[in-house]
């Protein structure tokens, strides 16, 4: 968190930049400081969330992929991004954009509560959400914390962040992401804080979720020290397909038999069929088939993705 007076100081630098138009030359001059520090500060002012740049890309939307996925997969509703982009980076942010317009939507038809799931792919829904969107809504924590690694990505930060963005309510759900053994987990979940907050993120109205392809170099597991690569690849040869809520299950959807899944505090993907708008948030190639693994479970009610993935989704 960012004090009053290093707020003050990144948002003057950045006013002067992106407001005034000056250079960062001219900005070191006025201030007297060295040219090197202006950038930092700026860089500073950007991952602090001092200064929130959005890039508004175009919305186009390949409606018959959509009807095809909504048709196959008995979906309620299928977004697919027309782009031509092929880095994954861009691909992301650009059908998480689009996620968020829909999301917006959602929200402001009634009052409403929104349980999240963190990982890469919330982190850019909630960077996407317009700046000026407000909404009477309870942003709920649906799974537990990492104390140390995916800062960014954790589950009560961007809990957190959406919220005051939203100007809402923020619910946490007081736990770590991953208890040592599948018994001490179940004694978690008996703690009556934990029962009564899980009680209210099952009655969520919408729910926000990535979808992970345990891909040994990508996945979040390994990223957060949660699993390691040998794990990884010992349940895809076993038919694990991928994850979702930090659930791993297989190509037919079904929960994958291992102890780290039992070993997770936070929302099932038996408790998500139960929220009546789970919203699926994934794109590019490699993810096709997780997917399609995750479309089976019968959690997910409306998909947002890109074209080329669709369509390999479809012929999968």
């Amino acid at each position: 968190m960012v004090d009053s007076a290093r707020h003050e100081l990144l948002a003057k630098v950045a006013a002067m930049y992106y407001e005034e138009e000056m250079t960062q030359h001219d900005i070191a001059a006025a201030l007297e400081f060295s040219r090197v520090k202006v950038h930092r500060l700026l860089k500073e002012a950007r991952q602090s969330q001092v200064v929130r740049i959005l890039i508004d890309w175009p919305h186009k939307r390949a409606r018959v992929l959509e009807t095809r996925l909504v048709n196959q997969f008995g979906l309620e509703r299928a977004l697919v991004l027309q782009t031509n982009t092929t880095d994954p980076t861009l691909l992301l942010r650009q059908v998480a954009q689009l996620a968020a317009r829909y999301l917006e939507s959602a929200l402001s038809t009634a009052d409403s509560s929104l349980a999240i799931c963190f990982g890469s792919t919330t982190y850019e829904v909630i960077n996407a959400i317009s700046a000026d969107f407000q909404a009477n809504v309870q942003v709920m924590q649906a799974t537990g914390s990492l104390s140390q690694a995916l800062k960014e990505f954790d589950s009560s930060a961007l809990t957190r962040r959406l919220a005051q963005k939203l100007g809402g309510e923020a619910l946490y759900l007081s736990s770590p992401l991953l208890a040592d053994s599948p018994e001490a987990a179940a004694l978690i979940r008996q703690q009556a804080i934990l029962r009564q907050t899980l009680e209210q993120v099952r009655r969520a109205d919408i729910a926000l979720v990535g979808v992970g392809d345990l891909d040994t170099l990508t996945s979040g597991f390994v990223r957060a020290g949660v699993a390691n690569s040998e794990q990884l690849r010992s349940y895809r040869e076993r038919g694990a397909i991928g994850d979702m809520a930090w659930q791993i299950f297989d190509r037919e959807g079904q929960p994958f038999d291992c102890g780290l899944n039992q070993r997770i505090i936070g929302v099932t993907l038996a408790e998500l069929r139960a929220i009546p708008l789970t919203i699926a948030v994934a794109a590019g190639l490699n993810k096709a088939a997780a997917i399609v693994g995750a479309l089976r479970t019968g959690a997910i009610n409306a998909l947002c993705t890109d074209e080329a993935t669709a369509a390999r989704m479809l012929h999968s």
